[in-house]
């Protein structure tokens, strides 16, 4: 297969998510925990550790709904990272599902869930860079775009290869960050530098997807819920921290 071709963002952004996303081996002693046998586990006993992002799998529920996943829509994630909102789709909401994702650890441990959970015939998964699309034009019903474009300072080049993969018609849903009256200070949850982030005021994204021509519709302010999510997430890694356990799902290496 031919690797992605990476920018220097793009590296830094790849390395990070691979030191602080969930392993194979994470999520095994995340299911023993609980009491769930492995080879038994269904896809929704692995979302309490594999949605990786702010609001977990509220917000992704969320999307697809506004989105109109269906059971027979053709659906992309991009940067689908471990797979856990890729796999919903498809167990959930009955969609047949595309994944890319950029860092080879998340894709391969995404690999490894999807078919611990039975799903590899429904969830396809793709070594690859949301800036070239390994796919062909008009392939797809809806594109999912979480928490991923907040990464990528080439939005044009982004927002036009999500655009050329749709069909006609074709829905393109985002759950992002946008940039703000405040000033960020660093370490952030996804860049520990200023080069590792690439927010744009929502004004800017709506511009933009408007000339691609895409009909913009309705916008969600989650402002108060990512918040409350972030505060209970940070509150749940110290106490596991603290209780020498590393977080749930994560490698213990890469927190301690």
């Amino acid at each position: 297969m031919q690797q992605p071709v990476v920018t220097e963002q793009g590296r830094k952004v790849a390395a990070h998510w691979s030191r602080v996303a969930v392993t194979y081996e994470g999520v095994m002693r995340s299911l023993e925990a609980r009491g769930i046998i492995a080879n038994q586990a269904k896809a929704e006993d692995l979302h309490a550790v594999d949605m990786i992002h702010m609001g977990g799998l509220a917000a992704t529920d969320a999307l697809a709904a506004m989105a109109r996943i269906a059971p027979g829509k053709r659906v992309l994630d991009i940067g689908s990272g471990v797979g856990g909102p890729a796999r919903r789709f498809a167990a959930r909401f009955g969609a047949s599902v595309c994944g890319v994702e950029l860092s080879e650890r998340l894709h391969e441990t995404a690999v490894r869930l999807t078919a611990l959970v039975g799903l590899a015939e429904q969830v396809h998964l793709t070594h690859g860079s949301a800036l070239a699309l390994p796919f062909d034009d008009s392939t797809f019903d809806v594109a999912m775009i979480q928490h991923v474009a907040m990464q990528i300072a080439e939005k044009e080049q982004l927002f036009a290869e999500a655009a050329r993969v749709l069909k006609p018609g074709g829905r393109l849903a985002l759950h992002e960050i946008f940039a703000g009256a405040g000033v960020l200070h660093y370490p952030l949850p996804w860049a520990t530098e200023p080069g590792m982030s690439a927010l744009e005021p929502l004004a800017d994204c709506i511009a933009r997807l408007t000339r691609l021509g895409f009909e913009v519709g309705e916008f969600v302010d989650q402002s108060e819920e990512g918040s409350r999510f972030h505060a209970a997430a940070i509150a749940t890694y110290d106490q596991a921290l603290a209780a020498g356990e590393g977080a749930l799902g994560l490698d213990r290496s890469a927190t301690e």
